[in-house]
């Protein structure tokens, strides 16, 4: 799932998957989210900022990494070894990209201090790999007109003769070139061959679109009709890179944050239909809270955040969002809601089926 979305009423039921219908599992009846990069109400999440980092990467060097042979680390680690450090690399024999994930689900890996990397044809310098993070360098990777022998930062993409990489959280910047020239600037010029390194915090925002680079200042940016827009309400600034610089441009929009209000209420306002009360009740019998909800305008979302099972809002009677709870609060077009007489009701969470969070 890259982009989720809503399922839409059938004229006699729901079009959800689910187990009555001989599915294998019982899916929302509404929201077909799934926690997708790009939320249904087409909101930008963390993992989609990543995936753009690897897509530039991608679009820019893929002819390069496409080529090279999977090589794996000459000691891998078991599931159960959280001191080792975990890494690859694919390479054509005189250059490539080592890559690493500290990560592993459900378990807490210890920090790696002091990791040596040496792949046979360049040795890195020590890097210390905390907390869960994933990360690419290159060695001997052909840039302009120079050859980098190694970089301890991920590379981005490119524009001309600039170069963008990410620093990685936890990692001294360190570039080193073929002629044992070492660097660490965040900006510099190695002959006619430019290098920009950003934050791993700034490097989510950035874009390449239609062959120029853009950072958002702490927004998501894209382009529609050869205008740069952002993919919320709120008025947003951005950099536009020249060929030697960032430029600033800033967008002014009005916008007024919706203030919601949630009260509990002792009685049931409306009949549930029986498919989707069997939703707030797929583990059995459970009880349901029920509440009013009012929103001051149309603009941007509002959160819910009662830990529950699972939660239903009504709009004039109908099931306009649904979600099983997953420890995090619910975000809600707060368009589906204003005008209109709106409820959400809440089944109670109990220990009789498997979470993770």
């Amino acid at each position: 799932m890259y982009h989720g979305g809503t399922n839409g009423m059938g004229k006699h039921s729901a079009l959800n998957e689910c187990a009555d219908g001989k599915w294998a599992k019982d899916c929302l009846i509404r929201s077909y989210d799934f926690q997708a990069p790009i939320s249904e109400y087409g909101e930008i999440r963390g993992k989609y900022r990543m995936l753009n980092m690897l897509h530039m990467f991608v679009a820019d060097f893929g002819d390069r990494l496409a080529p090279m042979e999977y090589v794996e680390a000459e000691k891998t680690p078991t599931k159960f070894d959280k001191k080792m450090l975990r890494y690859c690399m694919r390479t054509d024999g005189k250059s490539g990209f080592v890559f690493v994930s500290h990560y592993q689900r459900l378990t807490d890996l210890e920090n790696v201090e002091n990791a040596e990397i040496d792949t046979g044809i360049v040795k890195f310098p020590k890097i210390n790999v905390r907390g869960d993070v994933c990360f690419f360098m290159p060695f001997n990777m052909p840039l302009y007109d120079i050859t980098l022998e190694y970089a301890t930062v991920q590379p981005l993409c490119k524009m001309g003769d600039t170069y963008f990489f990410a620093s990685i959280d936890g990692v001294d910047v360190e570039y080193k070139f073929s002629d044992g020239d070492v660097k660490n600037d965040a900006v510099f010029k190695k002959n006619n061959t430019q290098i920009v390194t950003l934050a791993p915090d700034k490097a989510m925002y950035l874009r390449k679109l239609s062959g120029k680079v853009y950072l958002g200042l702490d927004c998501d940016i894209y382009e529609d009709n050869d205008k740069i827009l952002c993919a919320d309400d709120r008025g947003y600034s951005y950099l536009e890179w020249n060929g030697n610089e960032f430029i600033e441009h800033t967008v002014y929009r009005d916008f007024e944050n919706t203030i919601v209000t949630v009260n509990k209420i002792s009685h049931t306002p409306l009949e549930i239909n029986p498919e989707y009360r069997h939703e707030l009740e797929i583990g059995g019998k459970r009880e349901l809270t029920w509440y009013r909800i009012v929103v001051s305008s149309d603009k941007g979302f509002i959160e819910l955040d009662n830990v529950c099972d699972t939660a239903q809002v009504y709009a004039d009677g109908e099931l306009v969002a649904d979600e099983f709870y997953y420890g995090v609060p619910w975000r809600i077009k707060a368009s589906l809601l204003f005008g209109k007489e709106c409820y959400l009701v809440t089944s109670q969470m109990m220990n009789d089926f498997y979470r993770e969070f």
